[in-house]
C-alpha cells in the first residue's frame, strides 16, 4: 500500500470515531435525561422539590433553553413529559418497543427490493427470512399498540408480495382498533391484481 491509501484510511477512521464518539455523547445525555425525570417528578410531587426550585424552573436554570421565559421553561418540561408518556408500562420498556417497531419497518422496507424477484429461490429465501424475522420481532412486543403498529408495514408487504394467508394471520393479532381499522381500509383502497 501507498503512503497515500494509508492516510486516507487514518483520517476515515479519525472521521468515524468522531463520529462515534458524537453518537455515545447523544446517548448519554439521552440516558441522563432518563435517569434524572423520575428524581424531578419525585420531587415535584413529595412538594419539597430540589432547594423550593419547580421542575420547570429547574429545567430552565440547567440552560436547556437560554434566554426562555419561565412559562416557556415549564411549557417546555410538559412537552419532554408527554413524550415519555407513551401507552404502555413504563417509559424504558416502550423505548425499547418502539425501537422494535422501527427494526421491523426498517426490515420490511428492505424486504420490498425483493418483491420483483420472488421466482429466484435465493430472491425467495431471502424474502422468508426477513418475513419470518419481523414476525418473530412483532408477535415478541407485548404493548398491544406498539405490537399493531409493528405488524401494520408486515401485513403491507405480504399483501404486495400476495401471500394472503399469512398476511390474514397477521392481520388476526393486530389488538389496537384503530390500526386495524388502518389496515383494512388500506387493503379494501388497493386494486386486486387477480
Amino acid at each position: 500500500m501507498d503512503n497515500g491509501a494509508l492516510i486516507f484510511i487514518i483520517v476515515l477512521e479519525a472521521i468515524i470515531i468522531v463520529w462515534l464518539a458524537s453518537k455515545l455523547r447523544q446517548y448519554q445525555n439521552f440516558e441522563q435525561m432518563l435517569d434524572t425525570r423520575p428524581a424531578k417528578n419525585a420531587a415535584s410531587q413529595t412538594g419539597d422539590g430540589a432547594a423550593g426550585v419547580t421542575p420547570g424552573a429547574a429545567d430552565g436554570a440547567q440552560g436547556h433553553q437560554p434566554g426562555a421565559a419561565a412559562g416557556d421553561a415549564l411549557a417546555s418540561s410538559a412537552s419532554e413529559d408527554e413524550l415519555l408518556d407513551m401507552p404502555g408500562d413504563e417509559p424504558e420498556v416502550n423505548i425499547e418497543e418502539a425501537k422494535r417497531v422501527q427494526l421491523v419497518m426498517a426490515r420490511c422496507h428492505y424486504a420490498e427490493f425483493y418483491l420483483e424477484q420472488l421466482d429466484d429461490d435465493y430472491e425467495l429465501g431471502q424474502f422468508k427470512h426477513i418475513v419470518n424475522s419481523c414476525k418473530q420481532t412483532a408477535t415478541g412486543i407485548t404493548d398491544p399498540f406498539f405490537k399493531s403498529s409493528a405488524i401494520h408495514p408486515l401485513v403491507t408487504l405480504l399483501d404486495r408480495a400476495g401471500w394472503e394467508n399469512e398476511r390474514d394471520k397477521l392481520i388476526a393479532l393486530v389488538e389496537d382498533e384503530n390500526i386495524l381499522q388502518q389496515i383494512r381500509s388500506e387493503l379494501s383502497a388497493q386494486p386486486d391484481d387477480a
